[in-house]
């Protein structure tokens, strides 16, 4: 026999503890807000466990409404939080309708004494907000943090728990269901309760840690003049395509070198070079689709790799940002500043090292500088074929 008050207590307390956890790192970096969001509803949880503890609490006003109440405002703040962890706005009004509606509820004759009216309709409102946090956590996916999708079936259990609470509520001891309580399953409802709750602080935890390592990695491998990629993330780059290239696959390199560079820091300063640069980027940017890769390789060289792209797609990319870069104008107080690039392409529809494509296209930005600047030009596919093929012999033979 399990002592049902003995087992409130020590839940209370486990979640009152996990919630100031969360609140103490939040003190400690206020920059991540969600933490605040995330302890505030455990808190809230373990407390409104108190209600039970209550006598008579089966059928006192206070127990009933502001109890479940508070387990409503604590499942809806988690799915608060996690909007916070991804840049949304939090959205008060749907836990505050769903507060005052309940309460309003619980005015009506003869709700109060419905446990299996109340069962159905707290558990309906956290599958509710737990399918809100489902959601969150899938749209932001493209933010490949590990933690996530644990996460999200952390929530997806608690939600069939929910629902499964609400289909057997008739058959069941409290707190599963409207039978009189009982400490065995007591003690088993608070063990779920509390192991969902756990395994959704860890993870909550685990997801700010990864997307910190992965804002250091992304400095580490950004440039931070134009926000561009640097020549270590496109090596890395390099060897993962190397590692999952297909034998047929369409792929175009530019290398683009924005002409007398050094002329402008010169004459016009280093802060207007560093703006033209900046401006460079941002044309490029607005040139090219999402799945394109944009690297500066250094000081004014830049490469972009173009997948799935044939030669006569990646010339027009090309040409794109050469006359939008050559229509701007950068001004300083000593005059205003404008210059051009000049752009190599390397094409091919077969697998080829990316540092090959590099030397091919590198090639071509210098033929194409030799012929006047502001201008765009093609390696030469015989070249490009030839560098693979002793790239290929000097494998084998090593």
């Amino acid at each position: 026999m399990l002592d049902i008050f003995t087992l409130l207590v020590a839940c209370c307390s486990l979640m009152v503890f996990l919630g100031g956890m969360f609140i103490y790192f939040w003190a400690r970096d206020r920059a991540v807000t969600a933490l605040l969001w995330w302890g505030l509803p455990l808190m809230l949880g373990g407390a409104a466990l108190v209600f039970y503890a209550r006598p008579g609490w089966q059928n006192d006003f206070l127990s009933i409404s502001m109890g479940n109440a508070l387990r409503m405002v604590a499942v809806g703040a988690l799915w608060e939080g996690l909007r916070l962890f991804h840049g949304r706005q939090a959205l008060i009004w749907p836990i505050a309708v769903t507060v005052m509606s309940w309460m309003l509820l619980c005015l009506v004759p003869g709700v109060t004494e419905n446990m299996l009216l109340r069962i159905i309709a707290v558990s309906l409102v956290n599958v509710g907000f737990c399918a809100g946090s489902v959601y969150e956590l899938w749209r932001g996916r493209e933010e490949a943090l590990p933690s996530r999708i644990p996460l999200l079936l952390v929530f997806v259990s608690f939600a069939l728990l929910m629902l499964g609470r609400a289909g057997v509520a008739p058959f069941t001891p409290f707190p599963f269901g409207t039978l009189p309580a009982d400490g065995l399953w007591l003690g088993a409802f608070m063990f779920i309760v509390f192991a969902h709750a756990a395994f959704a602080a860890v993870l909550f935890i685990s997801l700010i840690r990864e997307r910190r390592e992965e804002t250091q990695r992304n400095f580490a491998m950004s440039d931070p003049l134009t926000g561009l990629m640097n020549r270590r993330a496109f090596q890395a780059y390099a060897e993962r395509a190397a590692r999952r290239r297909t034998s047929r696959q369409a792929m175009a390199l530019l290398v683009l070198d924005i002409d007398h560079f050094k002329s402008i820091n010169d004459r016009f300063g280093h802060e207007t070079g560093d703006r033209m640069l900046a401006a460079f980027a941002q044309v490029a940017e607005d040139s090219v689709r999402p799945a394109d890769q944009l690297f500066r390789m250094g000081g004014e060289e830049f490469c972009f790799v173009l997948p799935d792209t044939s030669l006569a797609d990646a010339i027009e990319v090309a040409e794109r940002i050469r006359t939008g870069f050559e229509r701007r104008e950068m001004q300083s107080g000593a005059g205003a500043a404008r210059t051009t690039v000049s752009v190599g392409i390397a094409a091919t529809d077969h697998a080829i090292d990316l540092e090959l494509m590099l030397a091919a296209a590198d090639a071509a930005v210098y033929e194409a500088k030799a012929r006047g600047r502001n201008r765009v030009v093609v390696a030469e596919p015989g070249a490009l074929l030839r560098r693979d093929a002793e790239t290929g012999l000097d494998r084998r033979r090593a």
